[in-house]
């Protein structure tokens, strides 16, 4: 069938023109528009099954759906089509160029708050201080603040070392009238003591796990990725584990999902040394907010060189709530949303080492998570099985 042979009845004069410019385009760039508009697999489509997807989304009036990520596909692979994007916006009305498809997919990490301004009187009387600690994080108008315990925004100002990310715990005063509060002091920085902490850069060019620790007459190698045969982090028998590592100087963190009150207080009695709470009423938004964070919190303490052994409650939870949040994207992959793959393949590859410092990954496991498509082909079939 010839490319031009697709043809609609009561098309507006948009939609014509739409369709003549769509036609009129090659394989390639024909393919990269289905994806752009949403089509999970358009190599899969003939042409004008193409076309049509394509122009049903312009008919239709709807805004497009962010770009699914995908692992090993650059964005410079749909820059050629930005110019027939372009045209089609003009022609229709609507912007479906690539730079505000791609802002529909920017991370985000919580809300923005925007702080009233600092009355540096009220700060100096030191008025109901409070210990605070948690994850830097950006505003839009680039004020550092992070979210106590108690989500509480705290504003991060006046401190030379901190950056974006960088996990900081210290105290906190009051600083207006509004009762806001300000970062008075910092105690440690990535886990390690203010004055002594010095910003540093590591390239982790990956290597094979080499060192590695014993829990028993169980040997784990630092840098790999492990299945817990155990449903929760709260178990009697990791705190040996957390006490082996802790005595080899690794920084040990949690991210538990489902985390109802009486769970967080189990945990917290544990010993991690940060814990990141997905707790059981939390909404699928807060849901891809706080793994955003997570995930970026331990790419930083990477960058820094800290070595670290992350440990994961519950993934099938997390993915199908992150589903949910991507309600929208058609679920193509083991049964999920691209963007849940793409998540839970990011924590996996958290996982890694070079010749100074290792991230050691720990996911629990239960009876019916062999049952998820996603779990058992992309966390269990390339983790380490071990039975503390």
């Amino acid at each position: 069938m010839s490319k031009q042979q697709i043809t609609y009845d009561g098309l507006t004069s948009a939609q014509q023109k739409s369709l003549n410019l769509i036609q009129s385009v090659g394989i390639y760039e024909l393919r990269a528009l289905a994806r752009v508009f949403g089509e999970p697999s358009p190599t899969t489509l003939r042409r004008n099954e193409q076309i049509k997807y394509i122009m049903d989304v312009i008919i239709s009036g709807k805004d497009l759906k962010p770009i699914p990520l995908r692992q090993g596909r650059p964005y410079k692979e749909l820059s050629n089509i930005e110019p027939i994007l372009e045209e089609l916006s003009e022609i229709t009305g609507k912007d479906y160029t690539l730079k505000k498809n791609q802002e529909k997919t920017a991370r985000t990490y919580g809300k923005v708050f925007t702080f009233k301004q600092v009355e540096q009187k009220t700060v100096e009387q030191k008025l109901f201080p409070i210990k605070v600690k948690g994850v830097v994080l950006t505003n839009p108008d680039k004020s550092l603040y992070l979210l106590n315990d108690n989500n509480l925004p705290v504003l991060v100002k006046n401190f030379d070392k901190v950056n974006e990310f960088d996990y900081i715990a210290g105290s906190a005063v009051i600083m207006n009238e509004s009762h806001e509060y300000i970062l008075d002091n910092i105690e440690t920085i990535n886990f390690v003591d203010y004055k002594d902490y010095a910003p540093k850069s590591v390239e982790f060019t990956p290597t094979l796990p080499s060192s590695s620790v014993k829990v028993g007459k169980t040997e784990i190698k630092l840098g790999s990725r492990y299945v817990l045969n155990q449903p929760k982090l709260t178990e009697p028998n990791l705190k040996t584990l957390l006490s082996v590592l802790k005595k080899n100087r690794i920084v040990t963190i949690a991210l538990a999902s489902n985390v109802l009150y009486e769970d967080s207080i189990a945990l917290s009695n544990m010993g991690f040394d940060n814990i990141f709470l997905l707790k059981y009423d939390d909404e699928p938004k807060t849901y891809d907010d706080k793994m955003n964070m997570f995930i970026a919190n331990i790419k930083r303490l990477q960058q820094v060189g800290t070595n670290m052994a992350i440990f994961v409650q519950d993934i099938v939870t997390i993915a199908h709530t992150l589903d949910a949040n991507y309600k929208n994207s058609p679920k193509t992959y083991f049964n999920h949303t691209e963007e849940t793959a793409s998540t839970i393949k990011e924590i996996v590859m958290l996982a890694k080492c070079n010749v100074e410092n290792t991230s050691t990954l720990f996911i629990t496991n239960e009876e019916s998570d062999n049952l998820d498509a996603l779990y058992s082909t992309c966390i269990n079939k390339v983790s380490n099985k071990i039975q503390l």
